[in-house]
């Protein structure tokens, strides 16, 4: 029987198993490699016989990866990635780049980062531009998936698995009301929580959030007043009403309207708000990408 250990691998395979695993689609990985099908499925077939393993089965989208060709991916794909690094290091000068980054981004991200990126590019790179697109969060996969923007950050429940997330920073949730609320100046009990009207912050559209998941594991609910798709609309529509809503503590500090809120703690444990940014694998060792995603990690860590 046939085994990896048993002769050389030829390198192109390897290339060619990434292509596929990447795309997911043996016509897309040929015109990726700028080979033809036909020597694609050969090569695949190559490959078969030396791990003993279909590695990728039909779909209708395409191939989906077998458990082996999903053992495989991790060490080729970080292999491929030190070797081409180690030979051919691309070169990327952002000095005179003119390349445009596309980013999907809520208005809250936004406000945090592109304040401080703006300067970043102004000094160092002062030819790339920038285009941001929303982020609901659930349009970011396939978005990257289509090639439609580079860079997507929010917090990400679900990707693929040519989909990367790291996450860059974390923030607490607190509780905020007008100054004159009637529950404002007192501790805020559970009881005194769910009994109030809410106004939550919906990038995907649903009528409820995580902490209605939390909720409903006690057996309790809460009265959604009002859903918004914008964090920055959050502060002038709580200092004039008598909604109450939990907001990350780094949205609030930064509104000009801060001194008409009440900040308090929320009555039950929240799970911090992690920021995530999550690319396409394909973007992964390139070196335009790699710069950029540097520039917004480093922005993060001065937060």
């Amino acid at each position: 029987m046939n085994s990896m250990h048993d002769k050389p691998i030829d390198l192109n395979l390897l290339h060619i198993f990434e292509a596929v695993m990447i795309e997911l689609n043996v016509t897309r990985a040929a015109q990726r490699l700028n080979m033809t099908q036909p020597a694609v499925s050969h090569a695949l077939r190559r490959l078969r016989r030396i791990t003993n393993d279909n590695l990728f089965l039909k779909v209708p989208s395409g191939v989906s990866p077998t458990p082996k060709a999903l053992e495989l991916w991790e060490p080729i794909r970080d292999g491929l990635g030190r070797i081409r690094g180690a030979i051919a290091p691309p070169a990327f000068d952002p000095a005179s780049s003119t390349q445009t980054f596309t980013l999907a981004i809520a208005d809250y991200t936004a406000a945090l980062f592109l304040p401080k990126l703006l300067p970043i590019l102004a000094r160092t790179a002062p030819k790339i531009n920038i285009r941001v697109v929303p982020n609901t969060n659930i349009n970011a996969a396939k978005l990257l998936e289509h090639s439609e923007i580079d860079l997507a950050m929010g917090r990400f429940y679900r990707s693929t698995l040519r989909l990367r997330v790291q996450e860059i920073m974390g923030d607490r949730y607190v509780c905020i009301m007008r100054k004159d609320h009637p529950l404002a100046g007192t501790r805020l009990t559970l009881e005194q929580y769910i009994k109030a009207d809410h106004l939550l912050v919906t990038l995907t559209g649903e009528a409820t959030g995580f902490i209605d998941e939390q909720l409903r594991e006690m057996d309790l609910n809460r009265r959604i007043a009002l859903t918004v798709n914008q964090f920055t609309l959050v502060p002038e529509l709580i200092a004039g009403s008598d909604l109450i809503s939990a907001m990350p503590l780094r949205m609030v500090e930064r509104s000009l309207l801060q001194t008409d809120l009440q900040i308090t703690e929320l009555p039950l444990e929240v799970a911090p708000a992690f920021l995530q940014m999550m690319w396409h694998e394909r973007q992964q060792v390139d070196s335009a990408h790699e710069w950029f995603r540097t520039q917004l990690i480093n922005i993060a860590r001065e937060m």
